[in-house]
């Protein structure tokens, strides 16, 4: 009888368990592709975006239990973003280091239109979205990390404002703001490339 009980006890303490990997697996997992990509833009390395990826769903596991529902792939982000700073901290020598984003305009007001991201494409982020090709990607590659992260998750993930916001620890101001000047020094870049490229020819 005690063997059984025993056994009744192992198997109360396993459901919760095997209940939180099936919600992780239905929740996160499907996010993973989008994670990989997010890492693969903010290190610009796919074997360092595979290790960055792998230690975020290791530690979201980890703390799924927290997890209180809301948007999963933000949540997710918020991980990934996280661990590629830890990843930049431990190979900083190693790495070339970028430039500090100074930014005069981070705290600026939604009414200052010229400073400001809107929802109407530019021709630059209907092309950044709809292509994956490596000139594209190199071109984002060469944005500071700063700009980088707000393009990449605006302009290929879609997030909203307030999504970018919460994933990046940033008012919303400073995300538009940072949006629109990723837009113009992808532009200046990518048409930049194409003059260079015709100069070539």
């Amino acid at each position: 009888m005690a063997g059984l009980a025993g056994h009744g006890v192992a198997s109360e303490r396993a459901r919760p368990a095997a209940d939180t990997a099936a919600r992780f697996n239905r929740l996160i997992i499907p996010h993973l592709d989008a994670a990989y990509n997010f890492a693969r833009f903010l290190s610009r390395d796919g074997d360092a975006a595979q290790d960055i990826v792998q230690d975020a769903f290791l530690r979201a596991y980890r703390s799924f239990d927290g997890y209180r529902g809301g948007d999963a792939r933000s949540w997710v982000f918020a991980i990934v973003r996280n661990c590629y700073h830890v990843w930049l901290q431990e190979n900083r020598r190693k790495s070339r280091v970028e430039m500090p984003l100074t930014d005069n305009n981070d705290g600026a007001s939604p009414s200052i239109a010229e400073n400001i991201a809107t929802e109407e494409d530019t021709p630059e982020a209907a092309l950044i979205r709809k292509t994956e090709s490596e000139h594209v990607r190199m071109v984002i590659y060469s944005l500071p990390d700063a700009l980088r992260e707000i393009l990449v998750l605006r302009e290929l993930e879609q997030l909203s404002y307030r999504q970018i916001a919460d994933i990046t620890e940033l008012p919303i101001g400073t995300v538009m703001s940072r949006l629109a000047r990723a837009r113009q020094e992808f532009a200046k870049a990518w048409h930049g490339e194409a003059s260079n490229e015709a100069a070539a020819s």
